[in-house]
């Protein structure tokens, strides 16, 4: 991105805050990322990402949103902050029920734990940070805050549409440790249906998302359509180990295009072993990765990928080497390095 645009950015965001401020509201920065990839030739690619909340807290309820996002800064590919969504509530109607309008971006139903993300699947727009980012304009009835139940009906129309086309319902019951949700949706042409189960011990957390975010009518059931993820976490002192198993569905949300579009995979199953050693009051810590992915493009790749973290004044530095022990779709060594915060 140029300096000009980049000026433009800056200048932007200080005057908003400060009008805001002025106002009365909640100025966030829910996520600021910056990562940049090398490779043994020398070349950088940087990917960017920063978002903007203006929240007007308990007192007003409602909120604006702003993302910049941009997958290659060195292209100068003339991104800039653009307006990502808004919503207002209406809390406890009745005592029982809340009502959001939300137009933009809005959430995400079953967001993903750890194996999600740029840093895993760097393919242009696609996070893979959860089973269906919601989109477009329309309202949120339901409650959200109960100790034991909660249920949102999503009523919307997504982007593209010229009308309300889309139905979701999000059911959950908590019975702590376990946690369990169930996701069923209709939209133009499709359905879908999924689940989110969690058991959060004290040792041991277990976190499994299976649904099929685009189920044709015709009642035909593929493999490739579905979103999988099934995490276990398990804490032994200052150690902590995170396997992963994780399929991409055949369509997912792009936030590069804004919209829900093929992902390009076939085939596709991912095993990724996380194993680090965090101490105890410390800014420090690191461990390795095993990564074994089949893809569209090759049977089989593996690759070994050490990291170390490091977090100071509420930034985590993250520096990983992906070396490719079989793959022939990448580099040998790639390097990362990852700034990630919120303020």
């Amino acid at each position: 991105m140029n300096l000009f645009r980049m000026k433009l950015v800056i200048i932007t965001v200080v005057l908003t805050c400060a009008v805001t401020t002025a106002f009365g509201a909640n100025v966030f920065i829910p996520v600021m990322d910056l990562t940049t990839r090398a490779n043994l030739q020398g070349q950088l690619e940087t990917r960017g990402e920063f978002q903007l909340s203006f929240d007007g807290g308990y007192k007003y309820q409602a909120k604006l949103l702003f993302q910049y996002y941009d997958t290659l800064l060195e292209d100068d590919t003339y991104s800039s902050l653009v307006f990502d969504g808004a919503q207002a509530s209406i809390r406890d109607i009745f005592e029982i029920i809340d009502l959001t309008y939300f137009t933009g971006y809005y959430g995400i139903l079953g967001p993903g734990r750890f194996y999600k993300g740029h840093l895993y699947h760097p393919e242009g727009g696609f996070d893979y940070n959860g089973y269906l980012p919601i989109t477009g304009t329309g309202f949120i009835i339901g409650n959200s805050d109960k100790e034991m139940f909660e249920g949102q009906l999503y009523l919307y129309q997504q982007y593209g549409m010229n009308y309300i086309n889309a139905c979701d319902i999000n059911l959950g019951l908590n019975l702590d440790p376990f946690i369990a949700k169930l996701f069923l949706g209709l939209a133009t042409g499709a359905f879908r249906m999924g689940t989110q189960l969690m058991y959060l011990g004290d040792e041991t957390e277990i976190y499994l998302t299976v649904g099929n975010p685009f189920m044709s009518l015709d009642g035909k059931v593929n493999f490739d359509d579905f979103y999988l993820l099934l995490e276990e976490w398990f804490k032994m002192g200052n150690w902590n180990l995170i396997l992963s198993v994780f399929t991409r569905p055949n369509v997912h949300y792009n936030y590069v295009n804004r919209e829900y579009t093929s992902t390009d995979q076939v085939n596709d199953l991912d095993f990724n072993f996380n194993l680090n050693f965090t101490p105890e009051e410390s800014i420090f810590s690191g461990g390795g990765e095993l990564n074994i992915q089949t893809t569209y493009q090759e049977a089989m790749g593996v690759y070994l990928s050490p990291y170390i973290a490091v977090y100071t004044s509420g930034v985590t530095w993250k520096v990983k080497v992906d070396f490719n022990l079989i793959s022939q779709s990448r580099d040998f060594i790639t390097a990362y390095l990852n700034i990630n915060a919120s303020f």
